[in-house]
């Protein structure tokens, strides 16, 4: 009996720490990566080169999920990878338009030009805009 009681409310601690720990994922842009961190420790990061793509539409297939709620409907942006096992991951960050419109101008940032390049210079500045 004791025994029994003991692995439900450990159990139940266990699940109530998990949401809890849900709830501090945060999202990250850099001038390279976009960081999934939980208490400010990097748990995920995704290398802006390697993002093909933002959309607010669900995968059909498997995707990473790093939701920061419970009900991510209308927060939910998929990532689409050119590499990896994985191509879709999932975030929900809090205002997902903006979050969107930031992350695309940082892939923009990071792409190499198709024009042209004199020799010498280079495409993308290494300095912070």
């Amino acid at each position: 009996m004791k025994m029994s009681v003991f692995v439900a409310l450990s159990s139940l601690v266990f699940t109530l720490l998990c949401v809890w720990f849900l709830t501090y994922l945060r999202y990250h842009i850099t001038q390279r990566h976009l960081k999934v961190t939980l208490f400010g420790i990097c748990v995920r990061r995704i290398a802006l080169e390697d993002i093909e793509s933002v959309s607010k539409r669900r995968p059909a297939g498997l995707a990473e999920n790093w939701s920061s709620t419970l009900r991510p409907n209308h927060r939910l942006l998929v990532i689409r990878r050119h590499h990896g096992l994985r191509k879709h991951v999932m975030i929900t960050p809090k205002n997902r338009y903006i979050f969107k419109a930031d992350l695309e101008r940082a892939i923009k940032k990071t792409a190499p030009r198709s024009e042209s390049v004199d020799e010498g210079t280079s495409a993308i500045s290494d300095h912070p805009s």
